[in-house]
């Protein structure tokens, strides 16, 4: 039986051999390269990269890199009399309207009333 279980080690090797030379293959047509540039964070000074980002559920493509919130606002066309939060792993991140924060592919905010008001 040891012999036969090495023969099926042997088919198993060829197969993964043929599909890794074939995925390999297929690699270079996709030009996986060039999508990182376009990524924006691993190049901060390429201040014209675009990325998208999601705010309030819905796509927005801006500027990689360092926003003040406010311009970023502006800019997705968020209400300014609004809170912008940016969503971490975390949970919510308030933003301080004059406050910088780093925009990234795949960042996701949400907008929401500001609270505390007088009464």
């Amino acid at each position: 039986m040891s012999d036969q279980d090495e023969e099926k080690g042997k088919g198993h090797s060829g197969a993964g051999d043929n599909s890794g030379q074939g995925g390999n293959g297929g690699n270079p047509g996709h030009d996986g390269g060039d999508g990182n540039p376009g990524h924006g964070g691993g190049n901060p000074g390429h201040g014209d990269d675009k990325v998208t980002i999601l705010v309030d559920n819905v796509p927005k493509r801006v500027r990689g890199g360092q926003w003040i919130v406010s311009e970023l606002k502006a800019e997705v066309g968020v209400d300014p009399a609004k809170i912008l939060a940016e969503i971490t792993p975390n949970g919510l991140k308030d933003l301080d309207d004059s406050n910088a924060v780093t925009v990234r592919e795949g960042s996701r905010f949400m907008s929401h009333a500001r609270t505390g008001g007088s009464s």
